[in-house]
């Protein structure tokens, strides 16, 4: 393996990877897809087409990219396993994808405007208190004073709040509260991972 291969490997995340994505070798992965970049690098027209997806498991999330080589989806890389707990980093090893990467609808997914009769509340003056009603819905939608706070007002007001953890699956937790809970993209922007996976929680509990 040279200097371009092995920087092409740290810098695509895959040297975990190599059992997984079956390559007898990392330098015949790394040949195919390099011979693709180095193409264009050359000026020849060739078209590269990547698709990216969400995984977790019971303690950990992250993001994967596959790339469209010789007609098949390969795994070309992750990005670096994120604590759904702690909201803190894997530090253990190094050579994963920058975040950056992953397109924005992946990450928080598609802005969705929710028709005011679908968030409507019979309850207008249970503000700050869980109810058995949207309880039973699973906070969706939950009450319109809390998808009115912003994320300063619920960074301040969420660890007052005492609730069962309900977790999400198959997708991150910012598009579960934006799609499925009505809320606001705006408001909550800027809520780290452990702030809004307690959101979720008090969305189900009935506020």
């Amino acid at each position: 393996m040279n200097r371009r291969q092995f920087a092409y490997w740290i810098g695509a995340g895959l040297f975990s990877l190599g059992e997984r994505l079956h390559a007898e070798t990392l330098d015949t992965l790394a040949a195919v897809v390099m011979q693709c970049s180095e193409t264009l690098v050359d000026g020849q027209v060739v078209v590269e087409e990547e698709r990216w997806s969400y995984h977790q498991d019971s303690r950990w999330r992250w993001f994967e990219r596959e790339t469209l080589i010789d007609g098949q989806w390969e795994l070309t890389g992750r990005t670096r396993p994120i604590d759904r707990r702690t909201g803190e980093a894997f530090t253990k090893y190094e050579g994963y994808l920058d975040d950056s990467l992953v397109p924005d609808e992946v990450r928080f997914g598609e802005e969705v405007e929710h028709p005011q009769h679908e968030l409507a509340d019979e309850d207008e003056d249970d503000y700050g208190e869980a109810a058995v009603h949207r309880r039973a819905r699973d906070g969706r939608p939950p009450s319109k004073w809390l998808r009115s706070l912003y994320a300063e007002e619920l960074r301040l007001w969420l660890p007052d709040v005492d609730v069962p953890d309900v977790g999400v699956s198959g997708m991150t937790v910012w598009t579960h509260l934006t799609r499925d809970h009505g809320f606001d993209a705006k408001r909550i922007k800027g809520l780290n991972d452990v702030e809004m996976a307690k959101l979720h929680s008090v969305a189900h509990y009935g506020y």
